[in-house]
């Protein structure tokens, strides 16, 4: 059986974030990172990726604009996005969620709570499987 990575778009304004998704995400998922909105967007038009990590605050087209365009879109609106924002105000936390994100990190990125964030959205088993959840 052959094993077939799970396909990750990221669009963020900086390089230095591109590159460090690139590292922590690029070997275990199909990474294609783009530093604007648009670019991203042209790529998506016939393309289903398994999850949209999204910046929020960018130049071009922000992240929210973006979340609304990609949710617009009949082959992308269940695909999972999760954010990635410098602010950690509640009130972008309430909208990003209220516009359809699955999750939220803040930056600087925890490269641990990030790829557990991802593979929680993403349906996978966690890594920690021994770990015992208990409901308080």
């Amino acid at each position: 059986m052959e094993f077939n990575k799970k396909s990750i778009v990221a669009v963020d304004d900086s390089g230095i974030v591109l590159k460090m998704l690139l590292k922590v995400l690029g070997t275990r998922y199909e990474l294609h990172v783009f530093n604007g909105g648009k670019r991203a967007l042209q790529f998506l038009n016939d393309r289903t990726p398994d999850l949209i990590i999204l910046d929020i605050d960018m130049p071009e087209i922000n992240g929210y604009e973006m979340l609304k365009m990609i949710k617009e879109k009949e082959h992308l609106m269940d695909v999972p996005v999760i954010f990635l924002t410098s602010n950690n105000d509640k009130n972008h936390v309430v909208k990003a969620v209220a516009g359809g994100a699955k999750d939220y990190v803040v930056k600087p990125i925890d490269e641990d709570i990030l790829t557990e964030k991802v593979r929680v959205v993403l349906g996978e088993d966690s890594e920690d499987a021994d770990i015992t959840w208990l409901d308080f």
